[in-house]
């Protein structure tokens, strides 16, 4: 086939047409809950307010109080089994420490310190994993110096900060994988960031967004994925994203970074494509925000919503303030802002989904039928489930492929139109199938385009990009001899 080569009319390039898409965001009342933390899966979350940790779940969408817990970090695992919060140590009412709280008791654990005091705290839980057995967090060695810990409850309380050079130099886990074997936070003497594989009882710095000193420079950790390959934070006031194989990735800030403005990645999706965190000088003028691959830089949480079918982001919403956490698969996002009434109030919000949309007119068959794209699911740079593309009323053991390119057209081409503008790229021939014999419309096609995605077939395919799909079938009662069905229009969603 030479869809290119034997196309010479001009083609009329016509824009994506306006995706539908799926996204809300929710408030969970009542005021001055705000949220802090999300599960793994996405079905559970964690608040605070009034010195205590509350839970909220899909199936028991309710602020429910845990009685204790203290600080603005509470965090939650898989299926609201446990949080991490501070609480009053029973045996010193005098001091906090961290804790770890249990669903199926009901009961607060205060964790083990490292045997100093700096004020009243003993130490502080800063977030735990998915499964909710492994805890980080900062616990006082002196009055002036705080390393970051790791609790588990085989292994007790671990230094982890004891990877760094010696006394004097502190450290604060800010995050852990949900799958346990990874932490992220920041050293000091300079603060830099920290990755540390808590399997191996080692650390690595990550490096920094200045230019002139990109190795110790300034940074912080904020947020690591479930496996911990990405972590993000903020360097030189401006969002980041890194991993081993990328470095540190500027991600930038609202306006002009510098002084009075600086860019917080808090929380990344486990494949790293989606990020939320928060812009401004601190978070009382702070605006949240988010980047997904393919952004040159993070956008505005709330005009992201808006401009992406969830009006409701400003209907019901004054500001998002800060976004604090996000799930695993990237497609729930927590946080807390100021509600329509002005009062602080916490939010769940489910990112709008690309959805695909069938356009363009097919090819009237030598059956008289038009073959016409049915389709299933998505398309998706991560998620591994298809997203299928089939064709229908097509003539029964004919060859034929799906091709695909960039951009949408409506040009007269073979006797009907070709819906995709060139230059277009296609994928394998394979035959419609239905019963042998007679001419019939039952032979169909099919195709999984996010296994074609996750294939690195073409490089080009990534989160962002606005694809246009069409179908080519043989036809050899037809003039030219040849088929072509209708067209599907959709984004890569991360």
């Amino acid at each position: 086939m030479h869809l290119l080569a034997s196309l010479s009319i001009p083609v009329l390039l016509l824009a994506l047409p306006a995706a539908a898409q799926s996204g809300s965001i929710t408030g969970l009342g009542p005021a001055l809950v705000r949220a802090s933390g999300i599960s793994a899966d996405g079905n559970a979350i964690a608040g605070y307010a009034s010195n205590q940790a509350h839970y909220w779940t899909t199936s028991s969408p309710a602020w429910q109080s845990t009685g204790d817990g203290r600080g603005s970090d509470a965090k939650i695992s898989n299926a609201a089994a446990f949080l991490s919060a501070d609480i009053y140590d029973p045996n010193n009412a005098n001091r906090t420490t961290a804790a770890r709280w249990e669903a199926a008791t009901g009961l607060w654990t205060p964790l083990p310190g490292l045997g100093g005091v700096s004020g009243s705290s003993v130490s502080t839980a800063y977030d735990l994993s998915g499964d909710g057995r492994t805890v980080v967090g900062l616990a006082w060695k002196t009055a002036g110096e705080a390393h970051a810990f790791m609790w588990t409850p085989s292994g007790s309380t671990v230094d982890i900060g004891l990877w760094l050079p010696g006394p004097g130099w502190s450290s604060r886990a800010n995050a852990v994988s949900s799958n346990g074997n990874f932490a992220a936070g920041l050293g000091t003497s300079p603060q830099r960031a920290i990755r540390w594989n808590l399997t191996a009882g080692t650390g690595q710095y990550l490096g920094s967004l200045d230019p002139n000193n990109a190795t110790t420079g300034p940074s912080t950790a904020y947020g690591i994925s479930a496996d911990g390959t990405w972590v993000v934070g903020t360097s030189v006031y401006n969002a980041f994203r890194w991993s081993a194989a990328t470095g540190m990735q500027s991600l930038g800030a609202l306006g002009t970074a510098g002084m009075g403005n600086a860019g917080y990645a808090t929380a990344v999706s486990a494949d790293g494509k989606v990020v939320v965190g928060w812009s401004g000088a601190n978070v009382l003028n702070s605006q949240a925000v988010i980047w997904r691959e393919g952004m040159a830089s993070v956008e505005k949480l709330q005009d992201y919503l808006l401009n992406n079918g969830v009006p409701t982001a400003y209907s019901q919403w004054q500001v998002l303030k800060i976004a604090t956490e996000i799930s695993a698969d990237g497609r729930f996002v927590v946080g807390w802002g100021a509600n329509i009434n002005n009062q602080t109030e916490g939010f769940r919000i489910e990112l709008p989904v690309f959805q695909p949309q069938a356009y363009c007119t097919g090819k009237t068959n030598s059956q008289g039928c038009t073959p016409t794209v049915a389709f299933t699911g998505y398309a998706s740079a991560s998620l591994n489930q298809p997203f299928q593309i089939n064709c229908n009323n097509v003539l029964n053991d004919k060859s034929g492929l799906l091709f695909y390119g960039f951009g949408q057209s409506a040009a007269p081409f073979q006797g009907g139109f070709l819906c995709v503008q060139p230059p277009t790229a296609r994928t394998a021939v394979q035959l419609s199938g239905g019963p042998s014999g007679a001419p019939s419309c039952l032979g169909s096609y099919g195709f999984d385009f996010n296994a074609y995605i996750r294939s690195g077939v073409d490089t080009r395919l990534v989160a962002g990009l606005g694809c246009a799909a069409q179908f080519w079938m043989r036809d050899p009662a037809s003039t030219p001899t040849t088929g072509l069905s209708n067209a599907v229009g959709f984004v890569i969603n991360p």
